[in-house]
């Protein structure tokens, strides 16, 4: 595994500077191309099994999106003492003809890429969590739902699927009720693709947080989908927002809404475990910034 320098000049979005904190290593080759991943190492002392870790697939359409979106996030995490990872994925503006399949097929990669180099990165392969927004939750869940889309140079000993899940605003339903089942190479590609339809017993534990407002992606879906995961006696948070809307959790979107997602988000890893509890004297939820805590109201 090689690290790589990284040029903030060459990721073109308003977050670049974000990722001069980061190091940058390419999980994968495509055609000639390298897609590439951005560690935040956690702060503070690592447990002997090493440090849980959070990959982060950004929000897309399967068109585009920023790397970076995600960064203030594993900013938070790794003050937190835990390590955070932005993953680029295959999308339209940047590769030609790549479909929703290319995309489940770099998280899987991803997330293989990780475990397999665990030692060096410092983090305990045990405690991946996968995390996403609209498109990129579609492909972080696909990772633990889905048995197929794998790259043929894949390591396919090495396992695939997270031990808990994030999603933001996702994309679940691929019927045509949903959204995005046209994206994908035929019907029966996004059939076989339809979370929804994938849900099972045993399943890694999942916080959504979705707006009520989401014109992009049905509130509905994600209701539907939980009920689906509480009938399997599955671990399943839905948290809702309401009135808000598609990326509404995002920091340039909406810095209030950005602190309660993130503060629910930390809650989560506490429950199950990837994260050390943080109550500050009156018991209640702190965030870090910069190095210093304060409490949400």
């Amino acid at each position: 595994m090689t690290r790589r320098p990284v040029d903030p000049l060459a990721v073109m979005d308003r977050n670049r500077m974000l990722l001069a904190d980061a190091e940058c290593y390419a999980y994968k080759t495509v055609g000639g191309q390298d897609l590439e991943a951005y560690v935040f190492h956690g702060h503070g002392e690592a447990p002997a099994s090493g440090r849980p870790v959070s990959v982060f697939f950004f929000s897309s359409n399967w068109d585009n999106g920023l790397v970076s979106q995600f960064a203030p996030h594993c900013l938070y995490l790794a003050n937190r003492g835990m390590t955070a990872i932005l993953i680029d994925y295959r999308v339209n503006s940047r590769f030609a003809s790549v479909t929703p399949v290319d995309a489940m097929s770099d998280a899987r990669s991803a997330i293989r890429w990780v475990r397999a180099n665990a030692a060096e990165l410092g983090v305990d392969p045990a405690k991946v969590v996968a995390a996403g927004g609209s498109a990129g939750a579609h492909a972080a869940l696909a990772a633990a739902l889905l048995n197929e889309f794998d790259d043929p140079q894949d390591d396919k000993e090495i396992a695939c699927a997270p031990d808990a899940l994030v999603l933001f605003s996702p994309v679940l339903d691929l019927s045509r009720k949903g959204v995005g089942w046209d994206r994908f190479p035929d019907k029966r590609t996004a059939r076989r693709s339809d979370l929804m339809r994938a849900v099972r017993r045993r399943m890694p534990p999942v916080i959504i947080l979705h707006g009520t407002a989401d014109r992009v992606v049905p509130f509905e879906n994600s209701v539907r989908f939980r009920k689906k995961n509480w009938w399997r006696r599955n671990p399943c948070r839905l948290k809702t927002y309401e009135g808000a809307g598609h990326g509404f959790f995002n920091f340039n979107v909406d810095p209030r809404l950005y602190e309660l997602t993130l503060s629910e988000v930390d809650a989560f890893l506490v429950e199950f475990k990837f994260l050390p509890p943080l109550p500050d004297e009156e018991g209640g939820t702190r965030l870090a910034s910069d190095g210093r805590f304060r409490r949400l109201d």
